[in-house]
């Protein structure tokens, strides 16, 4: 009786635990091979096909980005059922305006649908007096832990656009884990 109730227990609090990262989104800045990559696994309706979690999927991309002046490319790719977004956005709090180039990359199979946002650069405005053209800074020198660990001014600025990009990103996350 009392293993019965020891792995009962144990059941229990490993599910709490798989409950609780499934509604993960992004905490960190993970860096892959030196590049700023953010990865998670959505899980999806196991009622339905991958065919039709494709089909959901290309329907919410082609609605959500198609057309808008802020996306530089959408592509999906059929045989592997994934779709491939180009698109910018201007973040919200941070001091200066800001604007963040970013990729993703969606793919489904029957478990769920992996997100894979990828190729962050930022450009500020240009400064008055300066070139005509915005310098673009990478990801990795903005908001890694490295980055954000400058002193003064610096500091701040690539902190709250640290923040700025994890809001983001994480109400990506939940728009597309909504999906399904």
């Amino acid at each position: 009786m009392k293993k019965y109730i020891l792995v009962v227990s144990m059941l229990i609090i490993g599910l709490s635990r798989m409950a609780g990262q499934v509604d993960a989104g992004f905490t960190t800045v993970p860096v892959v091979n030196g590049k700023v990559v953010f990865e998670q696994f959505i899980l999806t309706d196991q009622e339905l096909s991958a065919n039709q979690k494709y089909a959901v999927l290309q329907k919410w991309v082609k609605n959500k980005y198609a057309g808008s002046p802020l996306v530089s490319g959408i592509r999906f790719d059929d045989k592997n059922q994934s779709a491939t977004v180009s698109a910018k956005t201007e973040l919200a709090g941070v001091p200066e305006k800001t604007v963040m180039n970013y990729r993703f990359d969606l793919s489904v199979a029957n478990a769920g649908c992996i997100l894979v946002v990828r190729d962050i650069t930022y450009q500020g405005a240009p400064k008055q007096g300066a070139s005509s053209f915005p310098k673009v800074i990478t990801a990795e020198q903005t908001i890694t832990d490295q980055a954000v660990s400058a002193l003064g001014e610096e500091g701040q600025m690539r902190s709250s656009t640290r923040k700025a990009t994890l809001s983001f990103l994480n109400d990506l996350y939940k728009e597309v884990s909504g999906l399904f």
